[in-house]
C-alpha cells in the first residue's frame, strides 16, 4: 500500500505547483522552509512522518494528512499508510543491535554496485549477545578496545574502502557516538544517515 500511494503521489504532484499545494493546505503565506518540507516528504521513503518535526500549522503527522487530503487520496488509505510505516519504525527499532561502522570517507566512483554490496560486512562491527546489557560507560570502554583491536588487525586500511578515518558508535538505532582511530570520542550524530556510497549505514 505504501509504494502504491507513493506511485500515485509522485505521479500526481508535478503536476501541481509547490505554492498551490501549499496553499490549499492552509498555508496563506509560504516560504522556502515550507517548500522544503514538503519536497523532503515527497522524497523521504517515510513520508517524513519520523522526523519529528513540527511548524505553526503541523506536526509530522498533520502534514501528511493534509498533503493527501489536498492530493484527494481516501482517508482510510493514509491511515492504513500511517499505520503501516509506525509499525515498521517500532519493529526496527526492536530488532536494533548496537554496532561500529567504519568510515573511510568512500566516495563511489566506477566500483560495481554488486562489490560493493559484498564488501559493505567489512564496514560493520557487531558485539556479542550480552553488549546491550551493559551501561553506556562499559559499552563505550568495549567499542573503543574494538576500534583499537580492529585497527591493528587492519593497519588502518580496508580493502577497497580505504583509509580508516573514524567510527561511528551507534548506540540506538539513529544515534551515533563518533569516535576517532584511537577510540576517542569527537563527536555525536542524531538523525536520519545519509547515503551509502558516501558514509552511511545500511
Amino acid at each position: 500500500m505504501v509504494s502504491k500511494l507513493r506511485g500515485r503521489l509522485l505521479h500526481a504532484a508535478p503536476k501541481r505547483k509547490r505554492g498551490e499545494i501549499l496553499k490549499k493546505m492552509g498555508y496563506s503565506e509560504f516560504d522556502q522552509s515550507h517548500l522544503a518540507r514538503l519536497n523532503r516528504v515527497l522524497n523521504d521513503p517515510d513520508w517524513g512522518l519520523l522526523d519529528g518535526g513540527h511548524d505553526s500549522h503541523y506536526s509530522d503527522e498533520a502534514f501528511f494528512r493534509s498533503f493527501c487530503a489536498v492530493m484527494e487520496v481516501d482517508a482510510n488509505i493514509v491511515d492504513a499508510v500511517i499505520s503501516d510505516i509506525i509499525k515498521a519504525h517500532q519493529d526496527r527499532i526492536a530488532a536494533f543491535k548496537p554496532y561500529l561502522w567504519v568510515d573511510t570517507g568512500f566516495t563511489r566512483k566506477n566500483q560495481p554496485l554488486f562489490a560493493l554490496a559484498a564488501m559493505e560486512q567489512f564496514r560493520h562491527l557487531y558485539f556479542d549477545s550480552q553488549f546491550l546489557r551493559l551501561p553506556m560507560p562499559l559499552q563505550m570502554k568495549k567499542a573503543r578496545r574494538s576500534i583499537r583491536k580492529h585497527m591493528a588487525d587492519t593497519g588502518g586500511e580496508l580493502q577497497m574502502w580505504g583509509a580508516i578515518r573514524q567510527y561511528w558508535f551507534f548506540h540506538s538505532i539513529d544515534r551515533a557516538i563518533l569516535l576517532d582511530v584511537n577510540g576517542d570520542i569527537i563527536g555525536e550524530r542524531e538523525g536520519p544517515v545519509p547515503s551509502l556510497s558516501s558514509c552511511s549505514l545500511r
